[in-house]
């Protein structure tokens, strides 16, 4: 498994391909982070999708984890909405250190034993990983989870119906990013990933972008999950200009990838013009107050 890992992370773009077709797909073991992210552990399950890459490459989404990286501080605050088994809270967790704050949320019960499992294995004791959904307002919603079949388990929603008849669904809890942080003056980055509710987490953070207390904003769009449901991915946008943000979107191409791999690489080069998002299904894009 490490000399599979090793060839593969020697490989350019194409690597994701030799990931997908050649390496294993079953197995159960413990891995690592690249050491230039940190190098947590976590455990490691070949038939899902997320954690694969990781085990073979090291990283996940190499330019949106520099971009990420770039904006969490030592002793820093970090809100991780939609946490998945923990990949994010990990990176935030080494950088921001013994003095800083990692606050983790995924809704999905299955995900959520991963996260803090993960979190037990590197006895982060700064990182609180809460069995909760983002939303707009306090409450109980249902979940749409992913197939125990599926290979990819970061699709787990409370904004999709979810027609699939092999879908799970959980009835969750849910907070706003806003009464979540408020004890905070200042959260330093706030990654949201929740497959096409990003409106709804940002009108929970409604109070905290006015004042300028998030200073960070990394934002995984899902433009049709929210046009599904009526909304827009430009109103989202719309919020957070309004409020004085500017935004990047972060170049997913074959060479930003490449370039993304090395620790080395300047993050500038991995930002583009803000309305390039609409060139992609489900853009990435960093905000700054």
């Amino acid at each position: 498994m490490r000399a599979l890992g090793a060839l593969i992370r020697r490989l350019p773009r194409a690597r994701y391909a030799v990931i997908s077709g050649l390496a294993p797909t079953r197995g159960r073991f413990e891995s690592r982070l690249a050491k230039d992210v940190g190098a947590a552990r976590f455990a490691c399950d070949l038939s899902d999708q997320l954690s694969r890459e990781v085990c073979f490459t090291g990283l996940y989404e190499p330019p949106f984890t520099r971009v990420f990286l770039q904006h969490v501080p030592p002793g820093g605050v970090v809100v991780d909405a939609g946490a998945n088994w923990g990949y994010f809270t990990l990176l935030a967790a080494s950088a921001v250190g013994p003095g800083g704050r990692v606050i983790a949320l995924e809704p999905d019960p299955r995900q959520h034993v991963l996260l803090q499992g993960n979190v037990a294995l590197n006895a982060f004791s700064n990182v609180e990983a809460l069995p909760l959904a983002a939303a707009a307002a306090p409450g109980s919603l249902t979940l749409t989870g992913y197939a125990d079949s599926d290979a990819n388990r970061g699709v787990s929603s409370i904004a999709v119906a979810g027609d699939v008849a092999s879908a799970r669904r959980f009835e969750v809890e849910c907070t706003t990013i806003d009464d979540l942080t408020a004890r905070h003056s200042r959260v330093d980055m706030v990654k949201i990933d929740v497959e096409g509710a990003e409106d709804l987490v940002l009108q929970g953070m409604r109070h905290g972008l006015a004042a300028k207390r998030y200073r960070a904003l990394l934002l995984e769009l899902h433009p049709a999950l929210l046009a599904a449901r009526g909304a827009t991915a430009l109103a989202c946008l719309e919020l957070l200009i309004e409020n004085g943000y500017r935004g990047w979107t972060i170049d997913a191409s074959a060479a930003a990838y490449r370039r993304a791999s090395d620790p080395a690489t300047q993050v500038e080069t991995l930002l583009g013009p803000v309305a390039a998002w609409r060139g992609t299904a489900w853009p990435h894009l960093l905000w700054l107050c």
